[in-house]
């Protein structure tokens, strides 16, 4: 009898950690993005497209520029991107740029033509985008872009001269519009020498031709030495014009500045992050990728936070 009770005990913890184990897996299965990263062409350009295993087709695209060095796939791990647009139901398009274009892989930013909707990366940026909606039967017809460093840059150009398409637009280490006409003269953008707040705002306001519905979440380091943190007050100078919107509220949130800026009903539609001891990262990213600084704010969760809304 005493043997029966043994191995029914011994049969039970076995069952019991059966269980647990089984437990543990489903769990881990449910906590893992569902989704897929695929692959794509158009023009001669390649891209990266994240579908989510639940994708929500009335929310926007996401167009994920990544910056000077820089790979899509790279990016997307950095930023912890894909996980946090699975969660928001969100499709994600990560155009490539190639050595041929850029021997750095930066996006041409500083170029006049792509400050426009009709230069050769901008369009192909667009189009790509227009590609991925079809494709993915996304009923929203506008796109948040977000970038780090020239995909920041260029996701400016992008929010400027490209208003009917881009309804948001997200940037960590970016700068003015139309800061820079050459790559010489970028140089100087970059290090935060350019500082012509009612010449970018002039020149974004006549680009968008009057368009309104655009949300803006800007970010910087204060040790940045690629991307010097003077760019930040000139981007928040730009949008806060060109939104027409007065002072922000600022406070101190998780180490960093926060500031937010609200439209006349009250809504907010501009937000800048200056993160304490960030340099030319990705707050809050994972180490794993290039540019990213685990230790900051979340500033993947809580841009999309700002531009397309909670989980």
């Amino acid at each position: 009898m005493l043997r029966a009770r043994a191995e029914g005990a011994a049969l039970a913890v076995l069952l019991l950690l059966t269980v647990a184990v089984g437990g543990a897996a489903e769990a881990q299965k449910r906590a893992a993005p569902a989704g897929t990263f695929g692959r794509g062409t158009l023009e001669g350009r390649s891209y990266r497209v994240w579908v989510p295993g639940r994708p929500a087709p009335d929310r926007p695209l996401i167009v994920a520029l990544h910056g000077c060095w820089q790979t899509p796939e790279d990016f997307a791990l950095g930023t912890r991107l894909n996980d946090a647009a699975d969660a928001r139901g969100l499709v994600v398009v990560y155009p490539a740029q190639t050595r041929a274009a850029n021997p750095y892989r930066c996006w041409n930013w500083f170029d006049p033509t792509e400050q426009t909707p009709t230069g050769r990366e901008a369009a192909q940026i667009l189009a790509i985008a227009r590609q991925v909606q079809t494709e993915r039967g996304l009923r929203d017809t506008r796109v948040v872009v977000i970038g780090f460093s020239a995909g920041a840059w260029m996701a400016v150009n992008l929010a400027c001269a490209a208003p009917e398409t881009v309804a948001g637009v997200g940037s960590v280490a970016g700068g003015p519009y139309r800061c820079a006409g050459s790559p010489e003269s970028a140089i100087q953008c970059m290090r935060g020498t350019v500082r012509d707040i009612s010449g970018a705002a002039t020149a974004c306001t006549f680009a968008r031709s009057g368009a309104s519905g655009l949300r803006v979440s800007l970010w910087q380091g204060t040790i940045d030495t690629v991307v010097s943190s003077a760019n930040l007050p000139v981007l928040e100078g730009m949008f806060a014009r060109v939104l027409s919107v007065g002072a922000g509220v600022t406070t101190t949130d998780r180490g960093a500045i926060h500031a937010v800026y609200r439209d006349p009903h009250g809504q907010p539609v501009l937000e800048t992050w200056l993160v304490q001891g960030l340099g030319h990262a990705w707050s809050g990213g994972d180490p794993r990728g290039t540019h990213a600084w685990p230790l900051g704010p979340p500033a993947t969760e809580l841009m999309l936070d700002f531009l397309v809304g909670p989980r």
